[in-house]
């Protein structure tokens, strides 16, 4: 006790002797206590993050990734057996619909073309011959006759017969303008536009349609020649029975002609796959081929998701774009379509015509609009997940878009306009399956129940429980108190001069 009234004592003569100081460490030790005392009976303050219920258009969305296809592309394989030559393309180039590609080398080819021809003439030929034995025997029928009907029909024979001759006449310059032409492009492709070899084919056709009425014509006054025979006296009978004979040769002849010319022209179109165009306009993206490989012929198709067709030198796939096995490949890029894998929960959501907004993982700053064009009606199990393929038109193409590329797609599924709606971090579910929501009153949350229509991953429709411009909260955020504080003496508390 006499020591702490010592200390005591010493502390207040030191006070007195140091008032300035005295002040100061008195001040210092009450704002030491308020803090403290501050800190540890501090109170927890909740804080809200809330939005303000708006008014407008909200639309609701089905959300899937795919990647891009093209619905159109052609895989060119040779269809006659040689060696390949003249090739003009490569991959990356851009070709036009009927642009050559490559030649086919093939000796066999233009010998058999060759055959073919001389065969077709030859046939020919023999149509004219019989033809004139025919005309020798009807005049000889008609001389025995004096029969002036007969004479008259003979005339007739004999002016149709002339108009055959002179439709066959054009029709073998017809043949052998073709034949210089074509081989003037086989010779040099770029001198002979693809117009003049159509034009030179038209004019084959004319011929030929001239030449078959012409015969037409010719077997008409041939029956009215056979009536006004078959009137005359039986003494003619030898005669009739040679120009029926004759007839017979003559239509024998024709019979054989029409065959050559089948082959002829089968020939032709054999010799013409030798020259390889692109069947339709695209980018090469493949080319399994080079000047001097020996190729050997296939068959082939080309098809595309709305029709398929055949063609002589192209084969086409809209499902993958794997690797082709054909010379080259041509696929149309302003085909790409996005193939959207949709989860089958939503697939029923999901219907043609619907807009869609496309994202590209390759290209960040792109953003594509389309439409669905089509639904997969039969879905794809992945480990025992389900999707369905939804196919989505593009509404501009992109030059930077290539196949394959992973794509992203947001597909508008319902839209409503001039409806309330709030940021669904807003909107809770009760324990009976309905929502609710809390409004700020006054500065303090109650909670409403609401009615809530569509939404998206930002919003929520409200059709009953609010009104436009309530604040309703969509965070509460609860501060917690400190419960105590530790204050430690020693070198950083206060000291007492002299103490």
């Amino acid at each position: 006790m006499n020591f702490i009234k010592k200390i005591g004592g010493k502390v207040l003569l030191w006070m007195l002797s140091h008032k300035v100081y005295a002040i100061l460490i008195a001040a210092a030790l009450i704002g030491t206590g308020y803090y403290f005392y501050h800190r540890t009976h501090a109170t927890a303050k909740t804080t809200y993050q809330t939005a303000t219920v708006q008014k407008g258009m909200i639309a609701s969305y089905v959300s899937g990734s795919g990647n891009l296809k093209v619905s159109e592309s052609a895989t060119i394989n040779a269809e006659v057996s040689g060696t390949v030559s003249r090739l003009s393309v490569g991959v990356g180039d851009k070709v036009n619909k009927g642009q050559f590609l490559f030649y086919i080398e093939s000796d066999s080819a233009d010998t058999d073309l060759a055959k073919a021809y001389s065969s077709y003439k030859q046939a020919l030929q023999s149509v004219e011959s019989a033809r004139t034995k025919l005309l020798q025997d009807q005049q000889s029928l008609a001389n025995l006759s004096g029969n002036s009907a007969v004479l008259e029909a003979a005339s007739k024979v004999e002016q149709a017969n002339q108009q055959v001759e002179s439709a066959y006449s054009n029709l073998l310059q017809a043949e052998s303008d073709s034949n210089d032409l074509y081989a003037k492009y086989q010779s040099d492709p770029t001198s002979v536009t693809q117009l003049q070899l159509s034009i030179a084919a038209q004019k084959i056709d004319a011929a030929e349609a001239a030449y078959d009425s012409a015969k037409q014509s010719l077997k008409t006054a041939q029956a009215a020649y056979n009536q006004a025979v078959n009137n005359i006296n039986t003494n003619l009978e030898i005669a009739k029975q040679q120009v029926a004979a004759s007839e017979a040769s003559l239509e024998a002849a024709e019979a054989s002609a029409d065959s050559g010319l089948a082959s002829y022209n089968q020939q032709k179109e054999n010799s013409s796959k030798r020259y390889v165009t692109a069947p339709i306009a695209g980018t090469i993206t493949e080319v399994n081929i080079k000047n001097g490989d020996e190729v050997s012929a296939g068959s082939s198709s080309q098809s595309s998701t709305s029709s398929s067709s055949t063609s002589s030198s192209t084969n086409s796939s809209t499902s993958t774009s794997s690797k082709s096995s054909g010379a080259i490949l041509i696929e149309n890029f302003d085909s790409l379509r996005a193939i959207i894998a949709i989860n089958e929960t939503d697939i029923p959501k999901v219907a043609k015509d619907q807009k869609a907004t496309l994202t590209v993982d390759a290209i960040p700053d792109l953003t594509l609009t389309g439409k669905v064009i089509e639904i997969a009606q039969k879905g794809t199990n992945t480990q025992n997940v389900i999707t369905y393929d939804v196919t989505i038109s593009i509404d501009s193409i992109d030059n930077r878009l290539r196949p394959e590329m992973t794509v992203f797609a947001d597909i508008t599924t319902e839209v409503k306009q001039d409806v309330l709606y709030i940021p669904s971090s807003a909107v809770k579910s009760d324990s009976s399956g309905g929502h609710y929501v809390q409004v700020m009153k006054n500065g303090i949350p109650e909670t409403v129940s609401v009615t809530i229509g569509i939404s998206n991953d930002t919003d929520t429709e409200i059709t009953s429980g609010l009104s436009e411009g309530d604040t309703v909260v969509t965070q509460t955020i609860s501060a917690k108190p400190t419960s105590q504080s530790t204050f430690r003496q020693g070198g950083a508390g206060v000291r007492i001069p002299g103490l």
